[in-house]
Parts: C-alpha cells; sequence; structure tokens
C-alpha cells in the first residue's frame, strides 16, 4: 500500500491566486510510486460543489498539481471565504488504494470579475 501525503504553499489564499500543490507518494517510509494510478479532485466544502473530477495525472514519486485561479474563484458572493479540498489518490480502485486530503481557505476579494 502507497501512502500519500500532499503540501501546499499556504493554507490561506485569495480569491484569483493561482499554486502548486505538490503529493508524495510512500511505501515502508521509502518515496515509491503508486504501482497503477494517481488520481485528484478538487472540491468546494463551503458550497458543497465539485471544482474538478476525479483527473489522472502519471504516477511518480511525488506529483505537482496546478490550483488554478478557477479553482480559487469564491462560488457564493455573500461568503466571506471558502474553503477547497484536494483529495489525491494512489491507486483508485484497486484493494489497495490510498487517500490523502489538504483544505484551504479562499478569501474574498469583493469587485473580483475574472473567471466570472
Amino acid at each position: 500500500m502507497t501512502d500519500v501525503y500532499i503540501a501546499l504553499p499556504e493554507p490561506k489564499v485569495q480569491e484569483g491566486a493561482s499554486f502548486t500543490a505538490t503529493a508524495y507518494f510512500r511505501s515502508g517510509g521509502a518515496a515509491s510510486a503508486p504501482a497503477t494510478n494517481v488520481k485528484y479532485r478538487v472540491d468546494n466544502l463551503s458550497t458543497r460543489k465539485e471544482l474538478t473530477d476525479w483527473t489522472s495525472v502519471t504516477p511518480a514519486v511525488s506529483v505537482s498539481i496546478t490550483i488554478t485561479s478557477a479553482h480559487n474563484k469564491i462560488q457564493q458572493n455573500t461568503n466571506d471565504r471558502e474553503i477547497i479540498q484536494l483529495t489525491v489518490a494512489a491507486d483508485r480502485g484497486e484493494t489497495s488504494a490510498n487517500y490523502d486530503s489538504v483544505i484551504w481557505q479562499v478569501e474574498n476579494v469583493y469587485g473580483y470579475t475574472k473567471n466570472a
């Protein structure tokens, strides 16, 4: 079973920001690429809206996942902030599947209109 660990550059960002998250994979404490697949999804927990459905990336000992300005757009303008979650799966759909999730806050920048 491959363990999954996700690193974010910041736990709080302004609306419209973009950044790269990194997922690391370990087996028995050593770097190890998942055997079959690596997938991720992004959800807005505040609005319960799926932002990106399960998406495949090439398995490796670490993978970079681009979190775009569209992911970090406030979905409901009355919210001062919204909580976004990234979930990464190693070997999703297999009996050896393992997951990790991280969350961050997106602060509402009132008047922001990009990606409307």
